[in-house]
């Protein structure tokens, strides 16, 4: 029996077909455990169900996989262009799923086991942290820059001298309230931050792949972390095209006849892994050890400008942590430079 389940946050809807095709059954639950509870309990033993990744998708996901049910994550952007006339309810969506099940032509969505599924939710929740960090700091320079305060004489604005003189600096009081509460803010986030550095460092192994990552100019502890949880294991990229394009980092194509359009890259694609990159390509453009990232940045800056040059560093940051991974051996700078001629 194939099912297909269109999930949300209060209430899901199912679809039962044989394996003809023929519509068995249809109904609605709420997504909760109880719901999700009678809902399997009427599912018979060789059953397989689809779901849309989503965040109550997921949830969905490890409840019934826990309980031993064929569970399959289907992806949104893949699974909209099957449904007829672009109609969108909840109950053709079930039945799509059902049918693209049947037919084996399900567009899967990579779910990794359960201790790399658990280790995502500590890494992510630590790069969120960070992430709003870097915008109350932000911030801060919004502030500041309004007044016209320079700041430039801190090699670290937010280090011991220059958190002294964000305390004490003088603003219209509307802004050194609004300069207080961030500041207030930074502390706590700063704590939060090193708690969970401290439960990652418990919890987290070092593993080779980890040091290979490390090894590439720009990518640290946490982000060679990050990318190691949301890649999952590399073998399921055939290329490296495909891991950047998995990575948000390629450009949107448009061909027609012999003229080709690249694009803005595609949202449609893991933020976390994007945001990882384009960070530790940043790291490798400030070093002041040489890299062939640096010159890479250069190259294109001088010619696209910063943001172009960034997100094109971070590309090929990304296509040489393919093959670092893929051949199981630290980052070699001038490997990597012969490989990007022939990949």
């Amino acid at each position: 029996m194939y099912i297909g389940s269109d999930v949300h946050k209060r209430n899901s809807n199912y679809t039962m077909v044989d394996g003809q095709g023929r519509e068995v059954e249809k109904g609605r639950f709420p997504t909760t455990c109880e719901g999700l509870d009678e809902f399997a309990s009427k599912l018979p033993e060789d059953a397989k169900v689809a779901i849309e990744a989503s965040t109550s998708g997921i949830f969905v996901y490890e409840y019934l996989d826990e309980r031993g049910i064929e569970v399959l994550l289907a992806h949104p952007v893949y699974v909209k262009p099957f449904a007829k006339k672009h109609v969108k309810t909840d109950k053709v969506d079930a039945g799509v799923l059902a049918q693209l099940l049947r037919m084996d032509y399900l567009p899967e969505s990579y779910v990794p086991g359960k201790e790399i599924r658990d280790q995502r939710v500590m890494i992510r929740h630590h790069a969120s942290l960070v992430r709003l960090r870097t915008s109350v700091k932000n911030g801060v320079h919004a502030l500041l820059a309004i007044e016209g305060i320079q700041t430039s004489e801190f090699r670290d604005l937010f280090g011991k001298k220059g958190m002294e003189f964000l305390r004490g600096v003088k603003l219209r009081s509307v802004r050194r309230k609004a300069l207080d509460n961030y500041l207030e803010v930074l502390k706590v986030l700063e704590e939060r931050i090193d708690e969970m550095e401290d439960i990652m460092k418990e919890k987290t192994k070092i593993t080779d792949e980890a040091k290979w990552l490390m090894s590439i100019p720009g990518i640290g502890y946490h982000n060679a972390l990050l990318m190691q949880s949301e890649l999952g294991e590399i073998e399921r990229f055939s290329n490296p095209k495909s891991m950047v394009s998995y990575s948000g980092l390629a450009p949107k194509v448009e061909q027609s006849g012999d003229y080709t359009r690249y694009g803005h890259i595609s949202k449609h694609s893991n933020g976390f892994l994007r945001w990882a990159f384009i960070q530790s390509a940043r790291a490798a453009v400030r070093s002041s050890k040489p890299n062939r990232f640096q010159r890479i940045y250069n190259k294109i800056k001088a010619r696209r400008g910063e943001k172009v040059a960034i997100v094109a560093t971070a590309r090929h940051m990304a296509e040489s942590v393919y093959w670092v991974l893929t051949r199981k051996e630290y980052y070699k700078e001038n490997k990597a430079i012969r490989a990007s001629y022939f990949s």
